[in-house]
């Protein structure tokens, strides 16, 4: 379920990074709150990001979050695909490990 809910937030960040920014987020239900402490100059800065923006300073947490769990998740694929390749080679060459390249 939590991988379908970030699915869905990649898919929403998508639409909103070409949709106008002066709209916000998509409106979705957002049924939870979280707290995070931050040092008040970063706090300042995300303040000023959301004034620039014309958005919300929850807006603006937001799209970093999505596009952290992006990279994330990016990350994560390219890793299992390296591997599958390697299992790969493994298979097609057996065990003599010479012949493996990385």
């Amino acid at each position: 379920m939590l991988y379908t809910t970030l699915k869905n937030m990649k898919k929403t960040a998508k639409n909103r990074i070409t949709s106008t920014k002066k709209q916000g987020l998509d409106r979705e239900h957002k049924d939870i709150t979280c707290a995070v402490r931050l040092p008040k100059t970063m706090y300042d800065n995300l303040c000023k990001a959301a004034k620039v923006e014309g958005s919300s300073l929850s807006d603006i947490i937001r799209d970093a979050l999505v596009r952290k769990m992006e990279d994330v998740f990016d990350k994560q694929r390219e890793k299992m695909l390296k591997e599958a390749e390697f299992e790969a080679q493994m298979r097609k060459y057996g065990s003599n490990s010479s012949d493996i390249t990385f």
